[in-house]
């Protein structure tokens, strides 16, 4: 709900209240982000008290206003040169270098629903309401327009802005966010998820101090090195308790996020296109919009605010046939051939996949143009016929023939220096004339903007599909370089990677609209490009090509801080595994791979009888499972003795992860499972799925260790227990004790359990 009030407004979500004002002078002033209060403006006024604080040598507002100090004031759009040295919200130069700007209210109003849903804006639903807050500066005819979107049921409020030029000469951006946020103080730890390739989205935390915190991405792409999705939360917040709030940006390109702490104790948050290489120019008339961005308050931890994400992602950013349905179960060929493919093995490893009960059989990389190597190939999308003589519309009916889909890898944006695509169009890469481009991955990047590029793409990639492709894979291998374009639409290369991006959802937009039941999966390096902006157009995202169960705990540990479980995908792969070496067992790798959509990346020829089984009964678990471990709601629970337990919580069931990096000797404990937010007065039937002790696990000690596995476990308690005592589990193996009922937990373990939702009191 949205009101307004004599100059206040008041912005409130079914948990939490947005407060801001236009103050005496005019200037949009912040005033209260939290936990749901009241809406009287005389009882708001007492949240930042009067003004009687003076600043030794700060600049104030005029002579009438000696008491009102820029730099100290909480503004909710902060523009540079009147007075306001904190960073600014925009920066936009009018004319011999002047960036001054001193916006103040012109006019709001409030209306159901937003005006923007065209993909990657959120869509909007029945309680949606919006604040458009038009702010025009006081000497130069420049507007900005503020959007308040509120989604009360999810807690959510989205952010952006529009900055409109309606002088006669040009405005040139350089800065300009889509969201500002200023607290009354910098009590706050910063969490960002960073990383590089096969290392995304790890978590770090860390106290804020004097100055600026700044991160983001000048790869071109949202980039593995530091997601756009941050959160703040005070010292003493975990994932159950405390204060916290979670931004994000529904963007794909280069962002910037800056947290500062001033001088007097205050914070601003800035979420932004990043201003390196930025640069737009608005002729009179024309206008800017920024990318959404999401906030999420949360006085009850961190998962609090995390599930508010995963609600608006699923209700207002996912869209398409996909949204809401169950996610196949595929096998990817990638790791088990890599570029080695023929026909004949191909049709074997659909044939065996379907045999362990997998529904969707992935072609990867290798079966177009030159492409028998990473070196050559990319851009030239038609079937190699020595690898597959019949085409892919034969092998594809040949796959849908055994019950399984049939799904393709692509990469469009790249194109390979040895390929008949770039002998005939090396203009359509990005390079800057007289300079030698530097290549990645033997590659170099096709120039998204220009509308011809566009159309060569959407026509060959069409007559892919259109053979019998039921699911595609699109990947991005390299990060931006050589920052030039030769497309005539641009008026600077200022503009180029924010129009790359745009270019790139108006293909994939016009892809989904012609293919609308294909199932699309984004991928870049792994998760180079994991973002709210590809969720738009694409219904789930390959989460890190590293697969390693020790490595993956923090990779989707950060991935489900901001993303719901059926966006990220998981796959078993093989032992050792191919980015690290680390050996662990087949069960161990699916219970980790399950907690979202899961995947099998490995050459499963080569697995015996044992090995197709245990998969077998892996893929049956989870297809009794699969609403809950894809559309569940993903918590945090009290880890134990170094484990770490997660949760997924389904409409009759909560299903528990056990991981366990290192298996300790004589402990002499049992890990205890607590579920806080068990209710009281229901019983609650708690089950461990049956593991599988393969020998890839334990080699010839297998048979030894597997007797102690037999005795299962099946236990029914209160939730009253469950949740404040919890429960012991059966005891793990520590150095001695090969009786039943003992579990096998080596290092880089996991164990499930399955609770059932019985009756009540």
């Amino acid at each position: 709900m949205i009101t307004s009030a004599g100059g206040w407004f008041f912005i409130e979500t079914a948990k939490t209240s947005y407060i801001l004002r236009i103050d005496e002078t005019g200037h949009a002033e912040h005033i209260y982000y939290g936990s749901r209060i009241g809406r009287d403006p005389e009882e708001a006024e007492c949240i930042n008290g009067p003004r009687d604080v003076k600043i030794g040598d700060g600049t104030y507002q005029d002579e009438d206003n000696q008491f009102y100090f820029p730099s100290n004031i909480m503004s909710e759009y902060a523009a540079p040169g009147r007075g306001d040295t904190r960073e600014a919200a925009i920066i936009a130069e009018y004319g011999n270098g002047l960036i001054t700007l001193d916006p103040v209210y012109s006019s709001h109003s409030i209306y159901k629903g937003k005006k923007c849903t065209e993909a990657p804006a959120a869509l909007s639903g029945e309680e949606t309401e919006t604040l458009e807050l038009v702010l025009t500066d006081t000497a130069e005819d420049i507007a900005i327009r503020l959007f308040y979107t509120v989604y009360p049921e999810e807690d959510v409020i989205l952010r952006s802005a529009s900055i409109e030029n309606g002088m006669d000469r040009p405005l040139t951006l350089r800065t300009v966010s889509s969201l500002q946020l200023d607290l009354p103080d910098a009590e706050w730890d910063l969490l960002t998820f960073d990383g590089a390739w096969a290392r995304e989205r790890n978590e770090t935390r860390r106290r804020l101090s004097a100055g600026t915190a700044s991160f983001g991405s000048t790869l071109g792409f949202t980039s593995s090195e530091h997601s756009s999705l941050f959160f703040l939360a005070r010292p003493d917040a975990d994932d159950r308790h405390g204060t916290a709030i979670g931004f994000g940006l529904i963007y794909s390109g280069n962002h910037l996020e800056r947290i500062e702490t001033s001088p007097f104790g205050k914070c601003r948050v800035l979420s932004s296109i990043n201003q390196y290489g930025f640069s737009w120019e608005l002729r009179k008339g024309e206008s800017f919009s920024t990318p959404e961005a999401v906030m999420a308050f949360s006085s009850s931890g961190i998962d609090e605010a995390s599930w508010s994400f995963h609600r608006f992602i699923k209700r207002y950013v996912s869209r398409g046939s996909w949204c809401g349905r169950e996610r196949p179960v595929l096998l990817n060929s990638w790791e088990a051939t890599y570029f080695d493919i023929t026909e004949e093995k191909l049709l074997r490893f659909a044939s065996k996949a379907a045999e362990a009960g997998m529904e969707l059989f992935v072609l990867d990389d290798g079966w177009y143009g030159r492409r028998t190597d990473d070196t050559r190939g990319l851009g030239d999308w038609k079937v190699n016929t020595e690898r597959i003589p019949h085409g892919l519309r034969w092998l594809s009916d040949r796959i849908h023939g055994m019950g399984l889909m049939f799904g393709i890898w692509v990469e469009p944006e790249m194109v390979s220096i040895d390929s008949e695509l770039y002998e005939r169009h090396p203009e359509w890469i990005i390079a800057i004339p007289g300079r030698k481009p530097a290549p990645g991955r033997h590659q170099y990047i096709l120039d998204m903007s220009r509308s011809d590029v566009r159309e060569y793409l959407m026509q060959s990639l069409s007559d892919v599909f259109s053979s019998g492709i039921d699911y595609v894979k699109w990947d991005c291998n390299r990060n931006m370089s050589d920052y030039f374009s030769s497309n005539p639409e641009l008026r600077s290369c200022g503009e180029l990677m924010h129009r790359y991006i745009l270019g790139l959802y108006d293909l994939m937009a016009g892809l989904r609209e012609r293919f609308p039941g294909i199932l699309f999966e984004f991928c870049a390096s792994g998760g180079n490009r994991y973002d709210m902006g590809m969720l738009s157009f694409m219904d789930q995202g390959w989460t890190s090509d590293n697969t390693d169960l020790l490595h993956r705990i923090a990779i989707q540990h950060g991935t489900l801080r901001g993303f719901p479980p059926y966006a990220m995908c998981n796959h078993v792969s093989a032992s050792p595994n191919h980015q690290c070496l680390r050996i662990s067992g087949l069960d161990d790798r699916f219970g980790l791979a399950a907690f979202g959509n899961l995947g099998y990346e490995l050459d499963i020829l080569a697995l015996d009888e044992d090995g197709i089984e245990t998969i077998r009964q892996q893929t049956e678990f989870y297809k009794a499972h699969r609403k809950t471990f894809q559309y569940g709601r993903f918590r945090h629970l009290p880890p134990d003795g170094g484990n770490l337990f997660w949760s997924i919580e389904g409409s009759d069931e909560i299903i528990v992860l056990e991981i366990q990096s290192r298996c300790d000797v004589n402990t002499g404990r049992h890990h205890r499972l607590v579920v806080p937010f068990a209710e009281s007065g229901r019983e609650y039937r708690i089950e461990r799925r049956e593991k599988h002790i393969s020998p890839d696990a334990l080699g010839d000690s297998c048979g030894k260790y597997e007797a102690m596995e037999k005795k299962p476990f099946r236990i029914t308690v209160s939730g009253d227990i469950l949740r404040s005592a919890g429960i012991a589990l059966p005891v793990t193996f520590m150095g001695r004790g090969f009786y039943s009922g003992v579990r096998v937990m080596c290092d880089n373990s996991t164990d499930i359990f399955v609770i059932t939702k019985l009756g009540r009191d």
